[in-house]
C-alpha cells in the first residue's frame, strides 16, 4: 500500500487540512482502514483502490472512529496524488453511496464536481444554540444528504467568536452531523466565511470542509447574484476554496501540496 500525506485547500496564508490518501489494488477491510486512519490521526483518511487503474476510482473515507459517505478534503487530496501518478487531467470517483465525483486539473488548481443540494427549514433547538454560545441567528436550513445543519450569523467577528461546547452539541441532536457556521466575509479577498463542527464523527472543527460548498456555493450565489465565489474557512489552520454554481452542480476547487510519500 502507498501512503501519501498531504495538506489540502492551502493558500498564502493558511495551512490547510492534513490528508493521507492509501492506495492499494487489493481490498481492505473496514477494521483495517479504521485502525489505519486511527494511526495516522488527521481528519479524515482516504482509501483508493488503483487496481484497474482507469479513470473511475472506488473511493473510501475514515476518520478516527467511523467511515464516512463524503469528504471534499479527501477526495482532492486523492485527485491531487491520482493527477501526479497517472499523468491524467481528469478522473472521476465513485463512494461508498455510488455518487460519482468527477475531477479535473487545471495548472495548480484541482476541480470536483458536486451534486448542487439545497437546504429546507429547520428549527434550531435552543440547546444546540448554548452549545454554540449563540443567542440570535440570520438563518439556519438543514440538508438531508449531507445530515448537515447550516446557520448563518450576522457577521463574521461573531462566527470566528464561536467556542462550541462539543459534548453539550453532541447531545443536542439525533439528526444531525455536523454543523456549518458561515457569514459574509469580513474583506473584499473572499465572499463568504464558514466554519465546520462535526464531533459527532470524531472531528470537534474541522480545519477546511470541501463537500459542504455542495450547499453554500448555491446559498451564498443566490446572495451575491454571480456564479464564481471564493470561500476562507476561518478554522485556526485556515483553508482557501473557489466555487462555481451552475444549475444542477457544484465545481469546488482548491490546491494540494504533497508532503510525504511511503510504503506499508
Amino acid at each position: 500500500m502507498q501512503t501519501f500525506f498531504i495538506n489540502t485547500f492551502t493558500g498564502s496564508d493558511c495551512k490547510g487540512n492534513p490528508t493521507v490518501v492509501c492506495l492499494s489494488e487489493e481490498k481492505i477491510l473496514d477494521n483495517e482502514c479504521l485502525g489505519l486512519a486511527k494511526k495516522f490521526n488527521v481528519p479524515v483518511t482516504a482509501f483508493v483502490d488503483v487496481a484497474k487503474q482507469d479513470d473511475l476510482f472506488s473511493i473510501h473515507y475514515f476518520t478516527i472512529t467511523k467511515e464516512i459517505p463524503a469528504c471534499g478534503h479527501a477526495t482532492l487530496a486523492a485527485a491531487k496524488v491520482l493527477f501526479d501518478l497517472f499523468k491524467k487531467n481528469e478522473i472521476s470517483f465513485i463512494t461508498s453511496e455510488q455518487v460519482i465525483i468527477n475531477a479535473r486539473q487545471n495548472s495548480e488548481m484541482i476541480l470536483m464536481k458536486y451534486p448542487a443540494y439545497s437546504m429546507i427549514p429547520f428549527p434550531v433547538s435552543t440547546k444546540t444554540l448554548e452549545s454554540l454560545q449563540l443567542n440570535e441567528i440570520a438563518a439556519a436550513g438543514f440538508c438531508t444528504e449531507l445530515e448537515t445543519l447550516f446557520i448563518e450569523l450576522k457577521n463574521a467577528d461573531e462566527l470566528r467568536r464561536v467556542q462550541p461546547n462539543y459534548r453539550q452539541l453532541m447531545n443536542s441532536s439525533e439528526t444531525i452531523k455536523e454543523v456549518v457556521l458561515t457569514s459574509v466575509a469580513d474583506g473584499e479577498r473572499f465572499d463568504y466565511l464558514l466554519r465546520s463542527f462535526c464531533p459527532w464523527i470524531g472531528i470537534d472543527e474541522d480545519p477546511v470542509t470541501g463537500s459542504v460548498h455542495a450547499v453554500l456555493a448555491g446559498y451564498w450565489a443566490k446572495r451575491f447574484n454571480k456564479t464564481n465565489l471564493k470561500a476562507y474557512q476561518a478554522s485556526t489552520e485556515g483553508g482557501e476554496i473557489i466555487v462555481e454554481v451552475t444549475d444542477d452542480h457544484v465545481w469546488i476547487g482548491g490546491t494540494a501540496t504533497v508532503l510525504h510519500a511511503s510504503q506499508i
